[in-house]
């Protein structure tokens, strides 16, 4: 009886055992398990070889969950049914010996099951979930020679199940679809719940993928707010408005803004200095042309590819709308780059300046994941970049330069303090009571 007992336990743990293999094979991840094999690991490349064939090693273990199963019940109806009947019958139940058989053989049946289900299913699985790596490795010898040894069978068995499987208008050859944009960004949003992902991070993974839906006209710098310089401007006029605006690049133009004759570099400036000429406009750049409609990766990889930093972007007639540069573009992924003049301490917060207790005053060109992160809030910054694409948008008009108008969103009230070429330019932020930072 003791050597019959043993043998059932061991049924059920050969069970567990292609029941842990299966699960633990269908959860390893495939490209660290190429990567290893490539780098010549042994038990890597007997994965890498299971994985490959996934109908055939899934035909394997189903074969020897389903012999450890059946010979199990087999064996316990054979071994256990009749003497459980007779000392059920010897003690006095009141009930023929052949119907005792057969009430037997279920009882011992669902006792059979439930020990199978939990020590031979459930518990092998969970344990697989948790370290399906760690049992792959060691469940991969004694699988990878089931499954030569079972070669004719699971042949049998694949030839069968696609045949059926074709009749349900299915290939069973089709390779699995693989990870769409959406379900990484739900695999980026649980690692940033449960911690494995920096919000940072999932910022700018979240950006790659919002990176090609954007256009140019969405981040460029407004003509209104281009930095440029007269091609008729001395040499001493160029250095003022080098020395105030701390750029690198600026556009030249003629009569207009419309006419860009170049860009001028302040690397090809700086050794001019040391002479006396005062012409200058020989030193310009080529300017390079991107349209507003066009999307962003597109003008990335084109501008790369030219060596461009910064290209005039113009609209469907040839004007021109506005500019465009390598770092605007990176920014939409990594966030605001700060410039070498940007003062120590003189961080994102600082565009935000505190006016009493509760008031704070931004310009209208603030970006609003700087607030999100000043007030602690969330605000639309994946549908708005700045403070006033927020206001204009919450209004549903563009304000006159001699109007202040204001706008309440969660506990915040967004008032317009200054208006100018209908923009708006400063705005008041008041904290109502109940939340918000202090």
């Amino acid at each position: 009886m003791v050597l019959s007992f043993l043998i059932l336990v061991l049924l059920i743990l050969i069970n567990a055992f292609f029941a842990a293999s299966e699960i633990s094979l269908v959860a390893l991840n495939d490209n660290k398990i190429k990567k290893r094999a490539e780098q010549g690991d042994k038990k890597s490349i007997k994965l890498q070889a299971l994985l490959s064939e996934p109908g055939r090693f899934l035909a394997t273990i189903q074969i020897g969950i389903t012999l450890a199963g059946f010979l199990a019940s087999a064996f316990a109806a054979d071994r256990f049914a009749g003497p459980l009947a007779e000392w059920l019958v010897a003690i006095g139940v009141p009930i023929a010996l052949p119907v005792m058989k057969t009430i037997a053989v279920v009882t011992i049946t669902i006792l059979l099951s439930y020990f199978t289900l939990v020590i031979g299913e459930l518990v092998p699985k969970q344990l697989a979930l948790q370290k399906a790596e760690t049992i792959a490795y060691k469940t991969v010898s004694p699988l990878s020679m089931l499954f030569k040894i079972s070669y004719p069978f699971v042949k049998i068995l694949n030839l069968s199940t696609n045949l059926i499987v074709k009749l349900f208008g299915v290939d069973p050859h089709a390779k699995q679809e693989e990870a769409n944009e959406e379900e990484i960004r739900m695999l980026v949003d649980i690692g940033g719940e449960r911690g494995t992902i920096e919000n940072d991070e999932k910022r700018m993974i979240h950006n790659i993928f919002e990176f090609n839906d954007k256009t140019v006209s969405d981040i460029m710098t407004h003509r209104t707010d281009i930095t440029a310089i007269n091609v008729e401007s001395s040499i001493e006029e160029i250095l003022d408005i080098i020395n105030d605006k701390r750029f690198t690049r600026f556009p030249v133009y003629e009569e207009d803004i419309d006419h860009i004759i170049g860009i001028l570099h302040m690397k090809d400036m700086f050794p001019y200095l040391k002479t006396n000429d005062q012409t200058w406009n020989h030193l310009l750049r080529e300017p390079y042309y991107v349209m507003e409609s066009q999307p962003i990766d597109v003008a990335f990889r084109d501008m790369k590819k030219h060596n461009i930093h910064i290209a005039m972007v113009v609209d469907e007639y040839g004007g021109i709308d506005g500019l465009i540069t390598m770092e605007d573009m990176i920014e939409e992924i990594v966030g605001e780059i700060l410039s070498e003049h940007h003062l120590p301490g003189e961080d994102e917060a600082s565009s935000v300046k505190k006016v009493n207790t509760n008031q704070y005053e931004v310009e209208g060109t603030t970006h609003l994941y700087l607030l999100e992160e000043a007030f602690q809030l969330e605000l639309p910054s994946e549908d708005f970049e700045t403070v006033n694409g927020f206001m204009v948008h919450q209004l549903g008009y563009i304000p006159k330069n001699s109007e202040r108008p204001a706008i309440s969103y969660k506990n915040l009230i967004f008032e317009a303090v200054e208006i100018s070429d209908y923009r708006i330019e400063k705005v008041l932020i008041t904290i109502e009571s109940g939340g918000g930072k202090s």
